[in-house]
């Protein structure tokens, strides 16, 4: 194990590797853009914070180029991407790169935000509560309305590599 680090000595990069030993799913956010388009990002900072109420956490850098769309909407989707998806994983998660769902990927559940038709789970929610902490913005949602495919894998994220997460049905 590399020696312990003092939070004055955190080298970016190094922290990066070490969180990377944790395994992730990998999730796209779609919101709606206030010109009507569906908007989406991948995320990997994904949380249940309830079951009873349903709410959902994300977090979003306050350096991202998106922050404005983001953090303006009062409602988004979660959609948890399929094992195969890796090429809609590295679009949406280019910096400056199009962000822009097509028309034909996302259909609507209640709260009207866009959501990626073909994902293993969506989560439609309503934004509960915004707050700032560190270099994020942590993004609350009341879970409004949800479906899933449980006998698909999803798509996971580990040491910088994306791996299957295998549904076990």
């Amino acid at each position: 194990m590399s020696d312990p680090k003092a939070t004055e000595s955190f080298d970016s990069s190094d922290y990066r590797r070490a969180l990377g030993g944790f395994g992730t799913g990998v999730a796209l956010v779609a919101v709606r853009a206030p010109n009507g388009a569906a908007h989406g990002m991948i995320i990997n900072s994904l949380t249940s914070v309830s079951l009873n109420p349903p709410i959902m956490l994300w977090c979003l850098a306050r350096t991202s180029s998106v922050f404005d769309i983001y953090t303006q909407v009062e409602a988004f989707s979660l959609n948890i991407l399929r094992s195969d998806d890796h090429d809609v994983a590295r679009h949406y998660s280019r910096r400056g790169g199009d962000r822009v769902i097509p028309l034909d990927q996302v259909c609507t559940m209640e709260t009207g935000a866009p959501v990626l038709a073909a994902a293993v789970a969506s989560l439609d929610c309503r934004t509960r509560l915004r707050q700032s902490m560190g270099d994020h913005e942590v993004i609350y949602g009341d879970v409004v309305a949800y479906r899933g495919d449980p006998g698909v894998d999803a798509l996971g994220f580990f040491r910088g590599k994306f791996v299957t997460l295998k549904s076990g049905e």
